[in-house]
């Protein structure tokens, strides 16, 4: 009797023991909704983008960049018929310098040359780097302490002072029949006013060989009004035609004994 009534008191507390069991049974936090939220795992996070290294642009070919110029023409020959040659210099009205096709050169009578009128491609612009290096080739390095240098294909007019690009300028320089002579050349003296009496002015003039100058574009005789200002043309007599205001930059600040490379 005693076992049978305690087997019915146990059986009694069966409901209250589960209750307290599944209440003590650990419970998933909730969100504000009040469902269960799962345990969010860590984002993956993605490496820091790097950028690409910087890459130098490859190096042009200066010797097709920085072209010589040779203003081209035809020389009769004695027999009859012509052969192409290379003008070199003028002396108007007088001879020609010719640079034959085998390389050799000759002085022959003016009335021996026809010019020819060129219209060469001009080459993409160099930077300034490629300006200093190419002017290195030709002259040295270190560069000396002035370069002026004429650009015959391009038709600027470049200055350098140690070592380093100044300024670039348009200019003209000599026609078909008076071409401008390619070298280099060293800066002698400075004369203000230059020209042909009663013809025509020029300002601001820098001999460096021959009778030829860099020097203002033409003004008429007086002096108060220009009377041919074309840049970038090829119509002097030889000489390096520059802006009023190029040319008195170039008289006041180019020392005697700069270098002028012609090319």
């Amino acid at each position: 009797m005693r076992k049978l009534l305690s087997c019915l008191l146990l059986l009694s507390l069966l409901p209250t023991l589960s209750a307290c069991r599944r209440a003590s049974e650990p419970v998933p936090p909730a969100d504000v909704t009040g469902s269960p939220t799962a345990t969010a795992e860590p984002p993956e996070t993605e490496p820091p983008a790097t950028e690409p290294p910087e890459t130098e642009p490859p190096e042009r070919d200066l010797a097709a960049l920085f072209p010589p110029f040779v203003q081209p023409g035809l020389l009769r020959l004695d027999g009859g018929g012509t052969i192409p040659v290379g003008l070199l210099s003028a002396e108007s009205g007088v001879s020609y310098r010719i640079r034959y096709p085998s390389g050799s050169e000759a002085t022959v009578a003016w009335e021996r040359i026809t010019p020819l009128a060129p219209d060469p491609p001009i080459p993409p612009d160099p930077t300034e780097g490629e300006t200093v290096s190419f002017l290195k080739r030709e002259l040295g390095d270190p560069l000396p302490a002035w370069v002026v240098f004429v650009d015959l294909i391009r038709l600027t007019v470049t200055a350098l002072e140690n070592g380093e690009v100044i300024r670039r300028m348009p200019c003209s320089v000599g026609d078909a029949g008076h071409p401008t002579p390619r070298g280099r050349f060293t800066t002698d003296y400075k004369t203000e006013f230059l020209g042909k009496e009663g013809v025509y002015l020029c300002r601001w003039g820098v001999h460096y060989y021959g009778g030829y100058l860099l020097h203002s574009v033409l003004y008429t005789w007086r002096g108060d009004e220009i009377l041919d200002g074309e840049l970038r043309a090829r119509i002097s007599h030889g000489c390096v035609r520059l802006s009023p205001e190029d040319s008195r930059w170039i008289y006041e600040t180019a020392p005697l004994g700069a270098v002028v490379l012609v090319n």
